[in-house]
């Protein structure tokens, strides 16, 4: 490469151009940087105010950042064409041209546009429902775009857990992390009972057999039954809270004898007796036919026991005899009644019908 010698007057006459021109020195490789003037020619410069919307943002010119954020003015710029840059993160990037005149302030107002971002949704155990603002995102773990910027509701639903729900703020152009940790939302019932081997019903529907842990109950309000022949019937209320396991011992109380036995011969009697006295009313049914017995009670006889035995075990459609344990818990007049019918049948006229009454004293 070619070296050029100055000389100390060629020197001279070029630091009195600098200073005069305010043009700012090139590098050993040429490139010329930054347009503000220097302090001796700032009288020829001007200014460029740069308003955002929103504001806080980042600006440069011609590619040198300047200090601060908008709105802001950046002074002693070179009279010319410029170009301007505004950046702030969650929007995308703006740019314009504005030409600088001497002594002059120039105004740029830049209106940002935000960017969407993602939204990375997690939980333990995976596979829940993803709500964001009540819109159905998929199920966990997954990564939901095109979000815009901004705070959003994020709800994650899984059967057999408490819903989970918490706000997440999006910044676009990147990932918001929600981590959702779900809670059971059942809980158990370990149910005994003395004797043992009582079958065990929850909400109607019969399970197991005494003792027995009843898993994976939903929470709220269930009714737990236990019936063991020659026993009558245990019935308790449990209530089931998320993660808590119940206990529930149920001794049980065997059948009493009746002190009288009604059947299809006391149709339409009275018969006087004492409070607290337990009667059977005995019935023939036949099932198969679709016929059976509707039964009603005044408030004052409670239902201790019903069973059917068979006339001929076995065999379809022999029928057999039902049975209505009762005990008389109040006293005044009792009555007990009932319709033989198909119950898919309207009532009528030709109906079977049975009443027995008590005098309760």
């Amino acid at each position: 490469m070619k070296q050029i010698k100055l000389g100390i007057s060629s020197l001279l006459i070029l630091g009195i151009v600098i200073a005069i021109t305010g043009v700012v020195c090139a590098d050993m490789a040429g490139n010329a940087t930054p347009v503000i003037q220097n302090q001796v020619s700032s009288q020829k410069s001007g200014s460029v105010q740069v308003v955002s919307l929103p504001q806080g943002a980042f600006v440069s010119v011609d590619g040198v950042p300047l200090n601060g954020f908008t709105p802001m003015t950046a002074t002693g710029i070179i009279p010319g064409a410029h170009t301007v840059q505004v950046i702030k993160t969650g929007y995308a990037d703006w740019s314009g041209n504005v030409t600088v005149k001497p002594g002059l302030t120039s105004y740029v107002y830049a209106p940002l546009k935000p960017v969407n971002g993602t939204i990375s949704v997690q939980s333990l155990p995976t596979g829940g429902t993803i709500y964001i603002d009540n819109v159905s995102s998929g199920t966990t773990n997954v990564i939901v775009s095109n979000i815009p910027s901004g705070v959003h509701q994020v709800r994650v639903e899984k059967i057999g857990y408490i819903a989970w729900e918490s706000q997440v703020k999006v910044t676009g152009g990147q990932t918001s992390l929600v981590k959702a940790t779900l809670r059971s939302d059942s809980g158990s019932v370990q149910v005994n009972s003395n004797p043992q081997g009582g079958i065990v019903s929850l909400d109607g529907t019969a399970s197991s057999i005494t003792p027995v842990l009843l898993k994976s109950i939903s929470s709220g309000n269930h009714t737990v039954k236990i019936k063991k022949a020659g026993y009558l019937e245990y019935s308790a209320n449990v209530t089931i809270k998320p993660g808590d396991t119940k206990y529930l011992f149920a001794m049980l109380q065997k059948i009493p004898k009746p002190a009288f036995v009604y059947n299809e011969s006391d149709n339409g009697n009275t018969y006087p007796l004492s409070q607290n006295n337990v009667v059977q009313v005995s019935l023939p049914e036949n099932g198969s036919t679709g016929f059976t017995w509707y039964i009603n009670t005044t408030p004052g006889i409670e239902v201790l026991d019903t069973s059917v035995e068979l006339s001929n075990p076995g065999v379809d459609g022999a029928g057999g005899i039902e049975s209505w344990l009762l005990k008389l818990s109040v006293e005044g007049t009792q009555e007990f009644s009932g319709v033989y019918k198909q119950g898919w049948m309207p009532p009528s006229d030709n109906d079977t019908t049975y009443s027995v009454t008590f005098i309760v004293q």
